[in-house]
């Protein structure tokens, strides 16, 4: 009894990655038709803001195949290489001449009390994202709980470690449909993962 109390946080964080593990396996290893995306669940509605106060939304980017990723700023491994990478997919796409017409990125931060928009905007913009071309969205909430409500929302675990001040989760990237259904997890610490393999998912899923 004492070991569970000792460990319960460390047991619970690898609950969910298992949890996450099961459905990143079932998304990558299962299809129902061919090569097409099965699809996974509707994705979660929301309504946040942007770094420059406008609101987007799923309804308001339905109609565009979605990159969706969490993440927060001082995420101190997982997050900056990741958002880096995704910089890679939106050039492509921008080449392509789909980013914001038939394709949206948006990043959302579960940590919106420290990630003010400047600091969004730092971090956007030492990982290469383009702010100001459009496209792609760095949106937050208006609190921590319900922005971490709606990553578990969306399948990507996150819990705060209090003992740190800081939070362990999950490095998942979600496709989502232009009819706003989840169609992929994508684990984005797969080092097998390359911004080609997703730009041509986001095209596949731009074309449905």
């Amino acid at each position: 009894m004492v070991f569970l109390k000792k460990h319960s946080f460390k047991i619970a964080v690898l609950a969910l990655c298992l949890a996450m593990g099961i459905y990143l396996f079932i998304t990558n290893y299962s299809s129902d038709d061919g090569n097409k995306m099965p699809v996974q669940m509707a994705a979660p509605s929301f309504a946040l803001q942007d770094i420059n106060g406008n609101e987007v939304s799923l309804d308001s980017t339905n109609g565009k195949a979605r990159l969706v990723y969490f993440y927060w700023a001082s995420c101190p491994d997982v997050c900056p290489p990741t958002t880096f990478m995704i910089s890679e997919v939106e050039d492509q796409l921008r080449d392509a001449g789909l980013l914001g017409t038939k394709v949206e990125l948006i990043s959302i931060t579960f940590d919106p009390t420290k990630d003010t928009p400047d600091v969004i905007r730092d971090f956007a913009t030492r990982n290469f994202a383009e702010l100001d071309k459009g496209g792609w969205d760095f949106l937050r909430g208006d609190d921590e709980e319900a922005s971490i409500k709606l990553a578990r929302d969306f399948g990507v675990s996150v819990k705060r470690d209090e003992a740190t001040n800081s939070f362990i989760h999950m490095n998942v990237i979600t496709l989502v449909d232009k009819k706003g259904q989840i169609r992929k997890w994508i684990n984005g610490s797969d080092e097998s993962l390359t911004p080609e393999s997703m730009v041509a998912d986001l095209k596949q899923l731009a074309k449905e």
